[in-house]
Formats: structure tokens, sequence, C-alpha cells
């Protein structure tokens, strides 16, 4: 397991996490949470997260910091 910063998307109410995407930066992350935000009702947040990656993408979340 690694720390990573990842774009994470919450949806409902009480916000559930229904997706990751792994990022290499807090500005790209940043970024691509404007662009989100602007099309999309659910809630975006980047965040450092402890993962499990491979091949360049976040198998599992095993915690939100």
């Amino acid at each position: 397991m690694e720390i990573v910063i990842a774009l994470l998307m919450y949806l409902n109410d009480p916000p559930v996490l229904k997706e990751h995407l792994l990022m290499n930066s807090i500005s790209e992350c940043l970024k691509k949470k404007r662009i989100a935000t602007r099309n999309s009702n659910a809630e975006y947040r980047c965040m450092k997260v402890q993962a499990v990656v491979k091949d360049g993408k976040i198998i599992s979340i095993s915690s939100i910091n």
C-alpha cells in the first residue's frame, strides 16, 4: 500500500464513495475536479489516500486521510 492523491466521487445523501481516480499531483486533481463539478451533480474531493495501486490504477482504498 502507498499514499497517493486521488479524485474521489461521492453520490447520494449521505455521501457514498462511488468512484476513484489516481492523480499525479494535487494541481492536476483540482483541475479535473473543477471540470467534473461543472458537468455533474456528484460531489468531488481531492484527497491523499492509502491505497493499493496496480498498473497506474487504484485497486482498493484502505483509508482516507
